[in-house]
């Protein structure tokens, strides 16, 4: 009986060996996909104790085109900022504002949000 069931299962598993999967995850962009986790979001009172140099400004925003799309939101804003602070070869961005704008004929809902790129130091522990 072990035997029967050892063998049927061997069976099964065999049969689906050439199952391939397909994904939505797109093997040329890979890196594109985690680089927001690259960034640190500091706030101001946390950049008083660590050693940064500025790199610039950086935006990010959300549009909603349609009606049926999901609303703009201010977290799709901050990630494609981060993005573009990753893009600058920052390792942290700082948030001054976000900015809900009105209807207009591009975007239904809109976000804005704006920032700095930074370079932040390594703590040194001694």
């Amino acid at each position: 009986m072990n035997r029967l069931l050892v063998l049927t299962l061997l069976i099964l598993i065999a049969g689906c060996s050439d199952y391939q999967l397909h994904s939505n995850v797109d093997k040329e962009n890979f890196e594109t996909y985690f680089k927001p986790s690259k960034v640190t979001v500091y706030d101001k009172q946390q950049l008083l104790d660590l050693e940064y140099t500025v790199l610039g400004a950086v935006e990010g925003s959300s549009c909603q085109i349609d009606e049926i799309d999901l609303p703009a939101s201010e977290a799709e804003a901050r990630t494609e900022a981060r993005i573009n602070a990753a893009d600058m070869n920052a390792n942290g961005v700082v948030f001054q504002s976000c900015i809900n704008f009105e209807r207009d004929e591009s975007c239904v809902s809109n976000v804005i949000c704006y920032g700095r790129a930074l370079d932040v130091a390594e703590p040194i522990d001694g």
